[in-house]
């Protein structure tokens, strides 16, 4: 698959799939409590961008399951279950409208779920980081499927791979995220288990 192919095909397809090196992934629905700790997170993180750009006077955007161009050639997306990104200008056309590529984007977010546990945990820290995002955060939920229950928080070194900047276990730390850089955000257990 290519870029061109990729943007030729229907959009309801387009949803259900993501491309590494030029090979289609079908893309499995995931459970009713990963998307609520989604929808959590989501709240949270964008929240404190809000305010992280109200502060700054910058832009950024938080989404949920949007596209990630990792590279054009051999042609490579992702769909994070959450992007932190910067704003775009609105230059780019076709299915590239309004989604990041792997420079705009500064947290990609996982959540672990049954059929992705080493995608998310080995496939993707590889991507992400050989794409040069600079964070990425990966949720774990209780039996795959339950509360979260700890918070890996990955940051991107010179040698382009991640280190381990900060991991916290819903057991022994009060707070589910606690990160200063690159934005503010402090996310409670509590406040994951919003919506389940």
């Amino acid at each position: 698959m290519t870029l061109e192919l990729y943007e030729e095909i229907p959009d309801d397809l387009a949803r259900q799939i993501e491309v590494s090196d030029g090979t289609i992934i079908v893309c499995h629905s995931p459970s009713d409590k990963h998307l609520a700790v989604q929808h959590a997170l989501l709240n949270a993180l964008a929240e404190a961008a809000r305010k992280h750009d109200q502060r700054k006077g910058t832009c950024h955007r938080v989404r949920a399951d949007i596209d990630v161009l990792l590279s054009e050639v051999p042609f490579h997306f992702r769909r994070p279950d959450l992007a932190l990104f910067r704003c775009l200008d609105d230059s780019r056309g076709g299915r590239w409208k309004g989604k990041p590529a792997a420079a705009d984007t500064l947290i990609a977010v996982e959540i672990v779920s049954p059929g992705s546990v080493s995608d998310d945990l080995l496939v993707k820290r590889v991507r992400y980081a050989r794409a040069g995002i600079a964070h990425y955060w990966i949720v774990r939920l209780a039996q795959n499927d339950g509360p979260a229950v700890s918070v890996e928080m990955l940051r991107l070194t010179s040698d382009g791979t991640y280190a381990m900047e900060q991991v916290t276990f819903r057991k022994k730390d009060i707070l589910a995220i606690d990160a200063i850089d690159p934005i503010e955000v402090t996310v409670t257990w509590d406040q994951l288990d919003e919506w389940l």
